[in-house]
């Protein structure tokens, strides 16, 4: 059985390439991490692109996409860290605090869009 880390990796892409030049490259590293990768397209900065990779992958793995990153035209800069077991408990609660946020945001949308509806509904029928 192998012995599976979980890392996270910054990757800045050259802001002059194409976004389907840009969306390959991300997606050769995706598969290159392996099947339970997520990527979060964190916009565009100072030095070009920003995109942040999760995956669990064998020790080795990192090792293996610097070089190749080093060498990838179009790959400003790099990257990766090893996460601890704070680190991972620190994620869940993050993705738990953004799924609150969210379903907040959405309850207080629904809640103005009704305010507005019932206040239009008074004024036509006056």
């Amino acid at each position: 059985m192998e012995n599976k880390k979980s890392y996270e990796c910054m990757i800045v892409v050259d802001a002059k390439l194409a976004e389907a030049k840009r969306d390959e490259l991300i997606a050769g590293f995706k598969k290159m991490a392996g099947e339970q990768t997520t990527v979060e397209k964190l916009g565009q900065k100072k030095y070009g692109f920003y995109y942040l990779l999760n995956f669990s992958a064998a020790p080795e793995v990192p090792a293996k996409m610097t070089a190749l990153m080093n060498i990838t035209e179009g790959i400003n800069r790099h990257l990766f860290i090893a996460k601890t077991d704070i680190m991972l408990a620190q994620d869940v609660i993050r993705k738990q605090n953004r799924a609150k946020a969210r379903e907040e945001y959405l309850a207080k949308k629904e809640l103005r869009e009704k305010e507005s509806k019932d206040s239009k509904e008074v004024k036509e029928g006056e």
